[in-house]
């Protein structure tokens, strides 16, 4: 195709934030190109102190990529300094958010419990930061940022420079963004669900009122897109059934592997006695791998040999009241030496971590929707091809697992499942090389999507020329 396209990206989750969303989205504008589509992304400006930052990262925007970035407001940040201004205090110094760009805005679960806190400054704090979150913050913190995207596109647009708008969610606040935009400029919209809003098993949190209100302002919002893709087929069914009346184009592109990710990364660790799990990501709301661990525990009670040829490594950060009930889980059995919490780490130890390991674990998050979650952590796993043990709810990712012969999956929750299994693994001898199904896999690999996504966008395109001709 002789004639370049650009495509507007509205995208919270981008390098240098060490995010598995933002691969989804760099890879889709780095590729693309081959289809005669550039790209100018709209996203976060970060300040270099959230806990996911990876300046490394920013290799991984191709070269001449226009990048606008902008900030996103911390507005219980600014509600405590102006109270402080007002009371005379010093104002403390600003500290990283917890999730900016990876789970800010869904992070909000229960209500801060006001009893908690020590004096009345606190107890103001924790109640301004309840009524932000659950009833400002809707559906999560980005509606400034949202806001101020449009501002920014708006120009671009009125140049005649977009062709056409992609949203990729979450943040779910980057919908009013594109929503506006299609209806001021009539350019084309694509809604990329990685995760779903309403029904989402990480937003079980949201209370049954918000439910309803956030499912009606997901429902007027969609009426504008002109495609809506989710991630696996099972969601795509799933919106579908939820939005019966929406008159967009429904489609399907799951996550993909790329081929080329590790590059000349080998493994460096001699296979031995010890068989090392590594899970590299965070561990939050309802992806836990509490089923792990009790039965790791169990097996160290009876056939404590056993057990301690196994090193479990989990790579990432882990939400407190996940890590609690963790240590409570490790202090019961003993067997608090076999696990290593390294926290937060760069993208390149934790490609490292997963060449060099035994097993890689992956833990699903868990919930009514589950069914339909195929994580982009799978296909980063696909890539490494070193066996996964996976801890996941009957659905997609299971299927994919299992069908292409990369591992085995448990149920997530099912510590006697995760025994059985865990026993046999820790028994047999690890495999050196795993005997993938590569010609069923293909169909995951990231250019063959990618050139979907190039003739879905010269579709959409097309129609809408055709259109106002």
């Amino acid at each position: 195709m002789s004639e370049l396209r650009t495509l507007l990206v509205i995208a919270g989750e981008f390098p240098p934030l060490k995010t598995i969303g933002r691969i989804r989205t760099v890879k889709f504008v780095d590729q693309l190109r081959q289809h005669g589509w550039r790209s100018v992304v709209i996203t976060l400006q970060p300040n270099g102190t959230e806990p996911n930052y990876d300046p490394s990262l920013m290799a991984e925007i191709t070269d001449g990529v226009e990048v606008i970035r902008l900030p996103l407001r911390d507005i219980e940040a600014e509600i405590a300094m102006a109270v402080k201004r007002l009371l005379g205090r010093k104002p403390t110094p600003a500290v990283a958010r917890e999730g900016v760009g990876f789970t800010a805005g869904v992070k909000a679960s229960a209500p801060v419990s006001l009893q908690s806190q020590g004096g009345l400054m606190d107890r103001a704090h924790a109640f301004t930061r309840w009524v932000l979150r659950n009833f400002v913050h809707v559906p999560d913190d980005y509606r400034p940022w949202a806001k101020a995207v449009v501002d920014a596109a708006r120009p671009l647009c009125a140049e005649g420079r977009i062709d056409a708008i992609y949203t990729t969610l979450p943040p779910f606040a980057s919908m009013f963004a594109g929503h506006a935009l299609r209806k001021e400029t009539g350019i084309p919209w694509i809604v990329d669900y990685r995760d779903l809003w309403f029904g989402d098993v990480l937003r079980e949190w949201v209370p049954g009122w918000r439910k309803k209100l956030e499912f009606h302002i997901e429902k007027r919002l969609l009426r504008e897109a002109d495609v809506v893709i989710t991630v696996s087929e099972p969601k795509t069914a799933y919106m579908q059934r939820l939005h019966p009346d929406i008159k967009a184009r429904w489609e399907t592109l799951t996550n993909g592997y790329d081929t080329e990710l590790y590059g000349d990364r080998v493994r460096t660790k001699p296979f031995g006695d010890t068989i090392e799990f590594v899970y590299t990501g965070r561990l939050f709301k309802n992806r836990r791998g509490h089923a792990f661990a009790e039965a790791l525990g169990r097996i160290h009670r009876s056939d404590p040999q056993l057990a301690a040829r196994a090193r479990v490594r989990i790579l990432g950060g882990v939400e407190a009241s996940i890590r609690k009930r963790y240590d409570s889980i490790l202090e019961q059995f003993g067997i608090a030496h076999l696990y290593d919490f390294a926290g937060d780490v760069s993208y390149g130890e934790a490609m490292n971590a997963q060449v060099n390991c035994d097993y890689l674990l992956l833990i699903v998050d868990t919930g009514e929707t589950s069914d339909g979650v195929i994580p982009g952590k799978l296909f980063e796993y696909v890539s490494v091809r070193r066996p996964i043990f996976a801890l996941c709810d009957p659905g997609a990712t299971q299927q994919i697992i299992e069908r292409a012969r990369l591992g085995k999956a448990v149920a997530a929750e099912s510590v006697d499942d995760c025994e059985a299994m865990l026993r046999e693994w820790l028994a047999r001898p690890v495999p050196e090389k795993v005997d993938s199904d590569d010609a069923y896999l293909a169909q995951f690999d990231r250019k063959a999507i990618t050139a979907r996504f190039a003739r879905l966008l010269d579709d959409v395109v097309a129609v809408s020329r055709k259109g106002r001709a």
